[in-house]
């Protein structure tokens, strides 16, 4: 990222840790660090999704519940495509917990300056068999990653619902998008692969696929701006391990589908041990 992005998640951090005070972490118990991100963001005309986030808490057999945050923010999923949004630390927590429970509140869609109502359906998200150890006299960060790609639903052509505030205007639009809240977790020892691939096509749609099986992550390329250069790409916090990354340039085609759908482009394989990895500029060689 060119150095003025570094200047604004430094400025985003100090801002966040300055506006929360916590008391001292205590010498017995260790520090839990949560992130949101996201994923693949299948809808290209979205300006913004603010999604109200009312609570976040992890639950273990024999402990009390451990609340990251019982205070409701919100947050916009859009600007976390390649970044984090980092919650306050909690601290004075160790054991094992199995589950994460989240309550998601309302969500809006701006898209082409137009205001889309959403309709959050499920938003009280368990996740079971975290299988998560809080050690003591440790800091374990758990990131929190928003599937849209799996989360918004459009009724209905989006061509035709864009064009609908001519014919009623913002309510003519209610009850036309849904969100069921797809999240997935990932904790333990978590590394950024970050690139730039050389392209005439942008943005493009990058898959990180696991080489032992397993879901695949999603991002997009950056076009130019004061943030990240041309072509830039981050999957943030990854675990270790070996991984195929597939280029597409195809993503808006009917029926496409990440796991089925082929790339014109030669794949790269990376692996992940003990630190992030930068691949630099990649040039993109068609099959």
């Amino acid at each position: 990222m060119k150095k003025l992005s570094l200047s604004i998640i430094l400025l985003i951090t100090l801002f966040f840790a300055g506006c929360m005070e916590f008391p001292s972490q205590e010498p017995d118990r260790g520090t839990v660090r949560v992130f949101l991100t996201d994923a693949v963001i299948p809808v290209e005309d979205i300006d913004s999704l603010m999604v109200r986030i009312d609570s976040i808490s992890l639950y273990g057999d024999e402990h009390q519940p451990v609340v990251i945050s019982d205070t409701p923010f919100e947050v916009d999923i859009v600007t976390l495509v390649g970044a984090t949004y980092e919650l306050p630390n909690t601290i004075s927590v160790s054991g094992i917990y199995n589950q994460l429970r989240m309550e998601v509140g309302a969500a809006t869609l701006t898209a082409n300056g137009e205001i889309f109502p959403v309709t959050v359906n499920s938003g009280s998200l368990k996740i079971n068999d975290l299988y998560l150890t809080i050690d003591e006299n440790a800091t374990t960060t758990i990131v929190l990653d928003f599937d849209l790609s799996k989360s918004l639903i459009i009724n209905g052509r989006w061509e035709d619902l864009k064009i609908e505030e001519d014919n009623g205007g913002f309510n003519s639009r209610k009850d036309k998008v849904h969100m069921t809240p797809v999240l997935h977790v990932r904790h333990g020892s978590l590394f950024d692969v970050t690139g730039v691939a050389s392209s005439s096509i942008y943005p493009l749609l990058v898959a990180l696929f696991p080489e032992n099986g397993g879901e695949a992550l999603t991002t997009f390329t950056h076009e130019d701006n004061p943030i990240w250069d041309q072509g830039e790409f981050r999957f943030c916090k990854v675990v270790s391990g070996d991984y195929r990354i597939e280029f597409f340039d195809n993503y808006t085609d009917e029926g496409f589908s990440i796991d089925e759908s082929e790339s014109r482009y030669q794949p790269l394989f990376v692996t992940v041990v003990d630190r992030d990895v930068d691949l630099g500029t990649i040039v993109l060689v068609e099959k």
